[in-house]
């Protein structure tokens, strides 16, 4: 319960933060246009999570399935299963003019990035044991 909950609330956000305010200045500054941050974006998230709650849910169950199988660096499988959700519906857009280009291959980090600390912060810590002091 404690992933779909991380997943559902943090992804989404997190994905925006990193096209608009990351991603899009970055392309930008590369480009030579002035930047385009604004806090008054922040009024997209409930579109935000229209579209981002079905691609968050299909990575916490694939970072789920991860953990049942006791899988290593499940954080960065779920990263790059991420990565191929975000990208792939842009890739059956084909030979359009916005897909062509090296800088379209990081349009994938808009899910990678928000999976990769999902799972982080979805991973049940180990407790340490608490050290008891003798008192004399």
């Amino acid at each position: 319960m404690k992933r779909i909950l991380v997943f559902t609330l943090v992804a989404p956000p997190l994905s925006f933060a990193t096209a608009f305010w990351v991603l899009l200045q970055l392309a930008n500054w590369a480009g030579g246009s002035p930047s385009t941050f604004n806090l008054r974006q922040v009024a997209l998230l409930p579109t935000v999570y229209l579209i981002g709650v079905i691609p968050a849910l299909l990575a916490a169950t694939y970072d789920f399935v991860m953990e049942e199988a006791n899988v290593s660096y499940r954080a960065g499988l779920t990263a790059t299963f991420a990565y191929a959700i975000s990208y792939g519906p842009l890739v059956i857009a084909g030979p359009m003019e916005f897909t062509q280009g090296p800088a379209f291959w990081l349009f994938g980090l808009v899910g990678a990035v928000p999976a990769a600390l999902c799972s982080w912060l979805a991973t049940e810590q180990q407790q340490q044991p608490h050290l008891q002091t003798a008192s004399a």
